[in-house]
């Protein structure tokens, strides 16, 4: 309900000025053509489920600092491959997804951390720069904390105004240079680094095939990520008498830029995507539509440094989950805010369908002049005022 309030108040304010929400126009380097997306129903196949290595000593195991994957081979973590046949791609000028190319991925976790490491075929490999991930070749994870979003948008498709996942975007700086993420569809987006003291390292590197990273978020920073967006602050369990486990939903991008100019090349994700009345499915980005669904199982004797993460013998009881409408007030805000100076973008992920039109299950951002009623706006600044004082509570 809350959500529904805050949306009322943005569109309260908009009518005010005399203007409604409409397309945002696609960046000159996202532009498609006819025939341009080549995924169809028959090649796409999601990758599925797949479990979350649980180990306490993955800190002692894992260099993060170089880029080199070899220490996650050795410790003999469980990898997940992602190919084309796995992935809804957009592309321009026919190009589609390079022969042989695929991402090999790793998920960890221990107490404190949330471990991805993964490895890109891409022999032409473009390094990005710093403070624009957009700049070369980039990786981006976007998460379902708990499945929370997802089974939010189920329950009420109206629960969440943003319905995508949150994106952690970011490229190769240079050889074992510490990653630096672009937070996205947060709704706190903001670039998040180890040296600014945010729940998030790691580093990136070159090999001959391509290249990789090792990188980890805090289940701090992934749940108050989650709870920023989502108006809730609830506990989150794994294990109990339910024996739950802690899901991720997740899917995994990749945006190439062989060009010298930074211009996009080709792009694809894991999401599972939308089929339309042509039988091909076209690129989605909401909540539910996660290619892969991780998943975390109680392990005895595990711990969480978040302790709104609570993990519960399976011979206890787990509580009764306190609703969104008996919280009385919002989450704190995370401590990392955006640059006021610069405005967080989301390549494709962001606004456009394969077909490269607006997509229409959300509200665009970007605006054309329209006259409304005065008391439209009457109603909807109303409305906006008791957010404020239900917020203020």
């Amino acid at each position: 309900m809350k959500k529904i309030f805050a949306i009322l108040m943005t569109a309260a304010l908009l009518l005010s000025m005399g203007t409604v929400l409409a397309s945002a126009e696609l960046p000159a380097d996202v532009s498609f053509t006819p025939g341009g997306y080549s995924s169809n129903a028959e090649d796409f196949t999601p990758a599925g489920d797949f479990a979350i290595t649980w180990d306490p000593e993955a800190s002692s195991k894992l260099d993060l600092t170089d880029g080199d994957m070899a220490d996650w081979a050795a410790a003999g973590y469980n990898m997940v491959t992602i190919d084309a046949s796995n992935m809804i791609y957009w592309v321009k000028d026919d190009i589609g997804v390079p022969e042989g190319w695929q991402i090999s991925t790793y998920f960890v976790a221990d107490s404190e951390w949330f471990y991805i490491g993964f490895f890109v075929t891409d022999p032409a490999f473009t390094y990005g720069a710093t403070g624009n991930y957009q700049h070369g070749d980039s990786f981006q994870v976007c998460i379902d904390f708990g499945g929370r979003l997802g089974d939010m948008l189920k329950s009420d498709p109206d629960n969440l105004g943003n319905k995508k996942n949150i994106f952690y975007s970011f490229g190769c700086i240079a050889d074992g240079a510490p990653i630096e993420i672009m937070r996205q569809e947060s709704d706190n987006d903001a670039w998040i680094t180890e040296a600014n003291g945010d729940g998030v390292k790691g580093a990136a590197r070159a090999t001959e095939t391509g290249w990789s990273a090792e990188f980890a978020l805090s289940w701090q920073q992934l749940y108050d990520d989650y709870s920023w967006k989502s108006w809730e602050d609830p506990n989150i369990y794994i294990g109990g008498d339910q024996k739950l486990p802690l899901k991720i939903g997740c899917c995994l991008y990749y945006l190439d830029r062989s060009e010298a100019n930074g211009a996009l090349h080709w792009a694809a994700g894991s999401t599972n995507g939308i089929v339309d009345d042509d039988g091909v499915p076209q690129v989605s980005w909401t909540a539910y539509d996660n290619g892969l669904n991780l998943a975390l199982e109680y392990v005895d004797g595990m711990s969480f440094a978040c302790d709104k993460i609570i993990a519960l013998p399976i011979t206890e009881t787990i509580p009764p989950e306190t609703t969104a409408e008996e919280t009385t007030e919002a989450p704190t805000e995370p401590a990392t805010k955006a640059p006021e100076t610069q405005a967080p973008t989301t390549e494709a992920p962001a606004t456009t369908t394969a077909a490269g039109t607006t997509a229409t299950t959300e509200p665009a951002k970007g605006g054309c002049g329209a006259v409304v009623g005065f008391g439209v706006v009457a109603v909807l600044t109303a409305a906006a005022a008791v957010v404020a004082l239900k917020k203020k509570d």
